[in-house]
């Protein structure tokens, strides 16, 4: 039981342990996307070695985890070992894969025999032009044969894992095809859609945000669109919000999550697995990388339970940050323009972090299955 001070008063913090983890195996990947983090960071990419991965899966067992996701803000597929490190997590975990799909065709007999149980895939658009505009280095063709490959191993060994997702991440450009695509996304083998909203890394492209203190008038109509599509095709749609509300909701310490980089960094989140640079509401904005360790040199039930990373989940729970977002000084304040201090005395800060306030969704099994019917 750990107690921590918040103002006046002790918060004790549940005695509950991760329960689904992100780690990121590889910050190297083999395309390059129009939005990505990447685009944005100094870090030289790499991967994660097997001895150090091999350490985190012990440690992540010693702890109860259920569900391990290979994801992050590289490829995983694109791992020289991923074989190896697909059969180790499935042997001991629910395990997911967050990809943008190319490669699945080269590992789709191993993924199905490995009864990986989900498989989420980046697909921006379904019109061949926009989505190579955007995934550089794909095509919507050769995506849709990986898909196609992976669909027909798990007929042929009669199998109903895994359960195929698309995430799309909404954007002005690509809003209105929303409804058209819910159709095209079932009949490709998704079950699912997990709507998002963009994170823009360069200057241009703060302009195509749909959400804000006054959202895109057309959102309305195009999800009510969509919902309709979504129930004729039998495909479930996980959709954000648009405008910031007053209630925050982090997905990550309110469902017990947590992120591990390729270092081996320790990270409440994935907002903040790296440094980098992003225009959050139209101002730039320097993000810090959050780490409380790093499992190379401290074990991680010590990491969670270190008193600095105890308090920030207390705050984050009792929603112990300013909200940046709509605060009317925003455009003038200096500590705006980092997640460093924020004027509540919050270091690091969630004050600005568009995943707490919902406007922008990662893969959640609580979601996922509550939604399958």
């Amino acid at each position: 039981m750990v107690s921590v001070r918040i103002g006046r008063g002790h918060y004790v913090l549940p005695s509950v342990h991760p329960k689904e983890v992100h780690v990121e195996i590889t910050s190297d990947c083999n395309l390059n996307c129009e939005f990505c983090f990447r685009k944005s960071w100094s870090e030289v990419p790499g991967e994660m070695s097997l001895q150090l991965y091999s350490r985190i899966l012990d440690q992540l067992e010693g702890m109860g985890a259920e569900f391990v996701w290979l994801g992050g803000w590289g490829e995983p597929t694109y791992h020289r070992n991923f074989l190896e490190i697909l059969e180790m997590t499935s042997r001991r975990f629910r395990t997911g894969i967050l990809t943008n799909g190319t490669m699945l065709d080269k590992y789709a007999r191993e993924i199905v025999s490995y009864g990986v149980e989900k498989v989420v895939i980046s697909v921006d658009s379904l019109d061949p032009n926009k989505y190579e505009s955007i995934r550089v280095g794909s095509s919507l063709k050769e995506l849709a044969h990986s898909i196609k490959t992976l669909r027909e191993e798990k007929l042929k060994r009669r199998s109903a894992y895994p359960s195929i997702w698309f995430i799309k991440v909404l954007m002005k450009s690509n809003l209105e095809e929303l409804p058209e695509e819910i159709g095209r996304a079932s009949e490709m083998g998704a079950v699912g859609l997990i709507l998002s909203n963009l994170i823009p890394t360069k200057e241009e492209l703060a302009d195509q945000v749909l959400y804000g203190r006054v959202p895109d008038p057309r959102v309305k109509r195009v999800l009510h669109m969509a919902r309709g599509r979504a129930i004729n095709s039998r495909i479930r749609l996980v959709e954000p919000e648009f405008e910031y509300r007053t209630d925050r909701f982090c997905p990550f310490v309110f469902r017990d999550q947590l992120a591990i980089n390729r270092h081996g960094e320790v990270s409440p989140c994935l907002f903040a697995l790296h440094s980098y640079v992003a225009w959050i509401d139209g101002r730039r904005k320097k993000v810090n990388k959050i780490t409380f360790g790093n499992v190379a040199e401290r074990p991680l039930n010590e990491i969670w339970w270190d008193r600095r990373y105890a308090e920030f989940r207390a705050r984050v729970e009792l929603l112990q940050f300013p909200s940046c977002n709509d605060c009317p000084f925003e455009e003038f304040c200096d500590m705006a323009s980092s997640n460093e201090l924020d004027c509540w005395g919050n270091s690091p800060s969630c004050a600005a972090c568009p995943y707490y306030r919902r406007v922008v969704q990662c893969p959640r099994t609580d979601v996922m299955e509550m939604l399958m019917v």
